[in-house]
C-alpha cells in the first residue's frame, strides 16, 4: 500500500465519499465526513487525483455513527452506514441540489427529503450470486467494485426472510452436489439466488446456467418446510454475461405471483417484474406523483413507460384519462389485466415506442390539458424521447427519477420549454447513496 497522510476533510462525494485538498492533490477518502480530521493511505494517484483507504478517525463530527453491518466497507451493498440517518438524508437533498445546479444550470432549492419508515430492512427483493470461498458454497454480496463475493451474515437492508432462503438454496446446493458457476470459465450451474417477498409471499427463482435444475422437486420440498406461500422458479440464463435473468422461467411449484396493492391499486408480480424494493416509500413516490395530476388540474394524463401498469392504475384514481405507453407486448398484457381486475374504466394502455406514440397522443389530445408522466431508467430519458416531448407540449410533465444526474441533464434539455416548479427526493434506499426524486416541470408561457 501507499503512505499514509493525515487530511482535514473540507466535502462530501457523490458516493458519500469524503474529499480532501492536500499536497496539490484533492483526495477521494470512502467513509468520511465534512469537518473530520482523519488518517488516509494512498491507494493510486492520477492527474492531480488521489484515491486513498481510510485508516482511521483523527477526529469526528455529529453525524458519524457505527455502522450496524460486520461487512460494511467490505461489501459493496452500502456507501453510508456510517451517517446517523438525518445526516443522510440531508447528504441526499444537497446532491439533488449539486447537480441540480452543475448539470442542471439552476440552483432550485430541493424539498426535505421524504424519509424511509424503515431504514434497515426495507428491501423486499434479494439478488445475490453463488459462489465459492475454500471449497464451501456460498451466496453473498460482491465486493465494492469487483466479482468477489463477501459471505457473512445478515444483510441489515434485508429482513430474515432473505436470510432464510440464502440458506435452504446454499444447502440444498451443497447437500446435492449441485454445480456453481463459474464467471471465468463459464462453466458450472448455479447462478442468483433471486427472490421477492411481500405480505407473506415468496417468490423465488434460481438462475442457472443450463436447461434444468437437477432435483428440482428435493429444493422445492425445502422452500416449501419454510415458507408457508411460495413459488418456486428456474430461469435459464447461458448467456457469459452480467445480465442476471434469462429469458425463459420456469414454475416448479407453489404459487405463480404475488398479489398484493399500492395505493389502492391490487397487482400481480411475477419472478421477472420490475418494481420498487421500498414498498413503504414506493407508496408515497405513488400518492405524491397522482396528487401532482389530481384535482382536475388535467383532462388526460400519459404514462410513458408504463410497464405492468402499477403507476398507470395508481394515476387514474385522480379522476383524469390516462394512457399508458409501453413497448414490451408481455408488459402491455399484464397491465391490461391490473386494469380489468381493479375495475379502471379510465385507462387506454398503448404497446408501442414512446417516441412515436407520445407524439400521436398529443396530436389527438390538442386542445385538452394533459400531463405527461415520466418514470425512466437509471440513464434518463433518450434525446428522441426528450424531442417527443418538447413536440408533444404536455401542460405539465412529472418526472420520477433514480438517478438526480441525469434527471438534471433531463430538465436542463427540457428547458426550453418547461419550467421546474417542485423537486422532492425520496428515500427509496436507505444506507445507500441513491435517492429517488419527484419533480414537476410546467410549460412555459411563451412557448405557446
Amino acid at each position: 500500500m501507499g503512505r499514509k497522510v493525515t487530511l482535514k476533510i473540507s466535502a462530501t462525494g457523490t458516493r458519500g465519499e469524503g474529499i480532501a485538498y492536500h499536497d496539490g492533490l484533492t483526495w477521494f477518502v470512502p467513509f468520511c465526513l465534512p469537518g473530520e480530521e482523519v488518517e488516509a493511505e494512498i491507494v493510486s494517484s492520477r492527474g492531480g487525483v488521489a484515491d486513498a483507504r481510510l485508516v482511521k478517525v483523527l477526529k469526528s463530527v455529529n453525524g458519524r455513527v457505527k455502522p450496524r453491518c460486520a461487512l460494511f466497507g467490505k461489501c459493496g451493498g452500502c456507501d453510508l452506514q456510517f451517517m446517523s440517518y438525518e445526516t443522510q438524508l440531508e447528504f441526499k437533498r444537497r446532491l439533488v441540489k449539486n447537480n441540480l445546479r452543475k448539470i442542471g444550470g439552476t440552483d432550485f432549492e430541493p424539498e426535505a427529503v421524504v424519509p424511509s419508515d424503515r431504514p434497515f430492512g426495507y428491501r423486499n427483493k434479494l439478488q445475490v450470486p453463488f459462489g465459492k470461498i475454500n471449497g464451501q458454497i456460498v451466496s453473498g454480496f460482491y465486493a465494492a467494485g469487483t466479482h468477489d463475493i463477501v459471505a457473512g451474515g445478515s444483510c441489515p437492508l434485508q429482513d430474515g426472510w432473505a436470510d432464510l432462503i440464502r440458506r435452504v438454496v446454499a444447502g440444498f446446493a451443497a447437500d446435492c452436489g449441485v454445480g456453481i458457476y463459474d464467471e471465468k470459465s463459464g462453466r458450472g450451474l448455479l447462478r442468483h439466488n433471486v427472490a421477492r417477498y411481500i405480505d407473506g409471499q415468496l417468490l423465488a427463482a434460481v438462475v442457472i446456467n443450463g436447461d434444468e435444475l437437477p432435483m428440482a422437486d428435493e429444493l422445492e420440498r425445502r422452500v416449501a418446510a419454510v415458507f408457508d406461500r411460495y413459488g418456486l422458479f428456474v430461469n435459464v440464463n447461458k448467456k457469459r454475461t452480467n445480465v442476471i435473468m434469462g429469458g425463459k422461467t420456469i414454475h416448479v411449484g407453489g404459487i405463480r405471483y404475488i398479489e398484493s396493492q399500492t395505493c389502492g391499486v391490487k397487482y400481480r408480480l411475477q419472478p421477472e417484474s420490475f418494481f420498487q424494493i421500498n414498498d413503504n416509500v414506493r407508496d408515497k413516490l405513488y400518492a405524491a406523483a397522482s396528487a401532482l395530476v389530481s384535482g382536475g388540474a388535467c383532462d388526460n394524463v400519459i404514462d410513458a413507460f408504463s410497464g405492468v401498469g402499477v403507476l398507470s392504475g395508481v394515476l387514474a384514481k385522480s379522476g383524469a384519462r390516462v394512457y399508458g405507453i409501453e413497448i414490451v407486448p408481455q408488459a402491455v398484457a399484464d397491465a391490461d389485466s391490473l386494469k380489468q381486475r381493479n375495475g379502471i374504466t379510465n385507462l387506454t394502455n398503448i404497446c408501442g415506442d414512446v417516441n412515436v406514440e407520445l407524439v400521436r397522443l398529443c396530436q389527438r389530445l390538442k386542445g385538452q390539458k394533459t400531463a405527461l408522466v415520466f418514470d425512466p431508467p437509471r440513464k434518463g430519458l433518450a434525446p428522441e424521447t426528450k424531442a417527443a416531448a418538447l413536440a408533444a407540449e404536455p401542460e405539465k410533465i412529472v418526472y420520477i427519477s433514480c438517478d438526480s444526474a441525469t434527471l438534471a441533464r433531463d430538465i436542463k434539455d427540457l428547458s426550453a420549454k418547461y419550467k421546474l416548479e417542485t423537486c422532492r427526493p425520496f428515500d427509496m434506499f436507505p444506507q445507500t447513496a441513491a435517492v429517488e426524486t419527484l419533480c414537476l416541470l410546467t410549460r412555459n408561457r411563451h412557448s405557446g
